[in-house]
């Protein structure tokens, strides 16, 4: 029987860096939902809105993924999704973000994309809140609350 505590646990969550340091592969689940998060160099996000949120059912539908939130904010869009498969998850994230970077400029991304592969329940309450939360700010509709050290941990850029 093998001791469990001795084994390391896997990192679910992977990218957000440029550096090549990568020895192993994105960690990635297609029975729980992902968080993915994609920064730009550029403030233009927002403001092309309805050609990202277009686009991204178009994706989504094209390589039969889930999406169950997203929020576009000025440099950034988080994004709460369900893929099927690992291969299909890489043609959508290079459809996409190739999309978005030919209609909004050459080196339009900041970083690589970060993802997390969330567990059911709390975790999902959470991201998915703090999604709504990011939403309701963007578009004016509440004032913007700066985030404790804590909470910006546990999404990272």
């Amino acid at each position: 029987m093998k001791q469990l505590h001795l084994l390391p646990k896997p990192n679910l969550e992977s990218g957000g860096s440029l550096l090549n340091t990568r020895h192993q592969k994105r960690t990635l689940c297609s029975k729980r939902p992902l968080h993915l998060v994609l920064k730009s160099n550029k403030n233009t996000l927002f403001g092309n809105r309805n050609f990202i949120q277009k686009t991204l059912k178009k994706q989504s539908k094209t390589f039969n993924h889930q999406i169950l939130s997203w929020s576009v904010q000025r440099n950034h869009i988080h994004i709460l999704i369900r893929i099927c498969d690992r291969s299909s998850y890489l043609k959508f994230i290079r459809a996409f973000t190739g999309l978005l970077a030919r209609k909004l400029g050459r080196g339009l991304w900041k970083f690589r994309p970060f993802t997390k592969v969330l567990s059911w329940g709390r975790e999902i309450e959470n991201v998915s809140s703090y999604i709504f939360q990011n939403e309701m700010e963007v578009c004016g509709i509440w004032d913007y609350k700066p985030r404790s050290r804590n909470r910006l941990r546990e999404v990272k850029y």
